[in-house]
């Protein structure tokens, strides 16, 4: 189990297929279950409404980039639980697969379930970082997901959030003794990945 946590645009999705590729193994994306408890509105045991914070909040970009980056956190928090049954159960039932998503967080490794699994070395992470804002934005843009309608100034406030949010998992998995790699140079991320994870196999 490989888990890649960071901010959304340091291109976590494209190394973990790539990943997957080389390993033979399946990938997931944690944003499938966000959006299937987002849309289905299922009921979860506490803090649901940060969930929606992205969706309801009006003019969620104009918010400011400090209170994006905590509602980044909070979507995390709400979607660890779930992460942790994933893995637990990925582990158990001998199904390699790396998972990647902005809502992966350091402190999953904390989670029993995950916890355990980690002490045999069955789960390994690492956190991508991209160390200059404006690469984000560019990164942003260039895929051009959800930035439809969005204002110059929106967009460089949902990328400084997302900036702001990458350090703040830099310092969490620094805290919790996982490794932080940047995303650039992308030609050799995958060896420093698995260099940083000691995975030779899944």
């Amino acid at each position: 189990m490989l888990l890649i946590g960071g901010a959304s645009g340091v291109g976590k999705t494209l190394v973990a297929s790539q990943l997957g590729q080389h390993f033979g193994v399946s990938w997931f994306e944690v944003d499938d279950l966000r959006l299937a408890f987002q849309h289905s509105r299922i009921a979860l045991p506490e803090r649901t409404e940060a969930l929606y914070f992205f969706l309801e909040t009006p003019g969620i970009w104009t918010q400011p980039p400090e209170s994006l980056r905590d509602g980044l956190i909070a979507v995390g928090e709400v979607m660890s639980p779930a992460i942790e049954i994933v893995v637990a159960n990925h582990v158990d039932t001998i199904a390699p697969v790396v998972i990647e998503g902005d809502g992966v967080l350091p402190s999953l490794f904390a989670a029993p379930l995950v916890r355990d699994r980690a002490k045999n070395g069955l789960v390994r992470a690492v956190f991508l970082v991209e160390p200059e804002e404006d690469v984000l934005l560019a990164n942003m843009v260039a895929r051009g997901r959800g930035t439809a309608g969005q204002s110059e100034a929106e967009l460089r406030t949902e990328a400084r959030a997302k900036w702001l949010y990458g350090q703040w998992l830099a310092r969490e998995a620094h805290r919790y003794g996982l490794p932080v790699l940047h995303a650039r140079p992308w030609s050799t991320l995958i060896e420093r990945i698995i260099t940083a994870t000691s995975v030779s196999k899944l």
